[in-house]
């Protein structure tokens, strides 16, 4: 139980609460632990929709395949990150979205009255939970936002100012997750964002160190690329 606490207790939902109290929140309910392999799933897509889950350990994606066949990763999950809520507290039966295992990882799962219990009888957690189903709720408006750019380079520079909070004042960013990953977000092709990132590069907006540091060179320069 000591390690279930301390994993839960990197959650947003649950990192001010004690030991004790968040023992006794967890041991009111019926919770089910799943441990998983790398690209193992967790929902799949049209499955019923009745869990809700935090990660323990490791590492998710929730990925949508598009009608075209593309895949689009719309969340990486780590340790204490929830998933499936959305879904769950929705008027719909099924995940939209498919959950995978990137790596070798553990999930805790609550049945939807479960978690219901655990909201209604802390009002501290159910004040994160809208936090965090506000912030998920904004994100994915930053994600139509994004994919209705026609160019790459605008949905480049777009990606490095609203998801990665580039800035005059925070011209470092370090990627935390891979550029094939990266491509996948912004639904290109690896070619066509190295290609665009190496245009960047050429043009003094942006420098690249290694494989997962961007310099803001001109950030003016960068955000006037979102109004060509």
């Amino acid at each position: 139980m000591k390690n279930l606490i301390d994993h839960l207790k990197k959650s947003v939902l649950f990192r001010n609460k004690l030991n004790n109290e968040l023992e006794i929140l967890v041991n009111s309910t019926n919770y089910k632990i799943v441990k998983l392999n790398k690209n193992e799933t967790v929902f799949d897509v049209f499955s019923y929709t009745n869990s809700i889950g935090i990660v323990l350990y490791g590492e998710l994606s929730v990925e949508k395949i598009l009608p075209c066949g593309k895949l689009v990763v719309l969340f990486h999950k780590s340790c204490g990150e929830m998933f499936g809520e959305v879904a769950v507290f929705s008027d719909a039966n099924e995940y939209p979205c498919r959950v995978v295992a990137k790596t070798k990882c553990e999930v805790i799962l609550f049945s939807r009255e479960d978690f219901f219990k655990i909201l209604t009888l802390d009002n501290e957690v159910l004040d994160k939970f809208l936090y965090l189903i506000s912030n998920k709720a904004y994100y994915l408006n930053t994600k139509v936002e994004s994919l209705s750019f026609t160019s790459v380079k605008q949905k480049i520079a777009h990606s490095l100012i609203r998801d990665f909070n580039a800035s005059s004042d925070n011209d470092i960013i370090k990627l935390p997750y891979s550029k094939k990953v990266w491509s996948n977000n912004l639904n290109v092709s690896r070619s066509s964002l190295y290609r665009e990132l190496d245009s960047l590069c050429d043009d003094s907006i942006i420098d690249i160190s290694g494989s997962s540091v961007i310099k803001i060179l001109n950030f003016d320069r960068l955000n006037s690329i979102l109004m060509d």
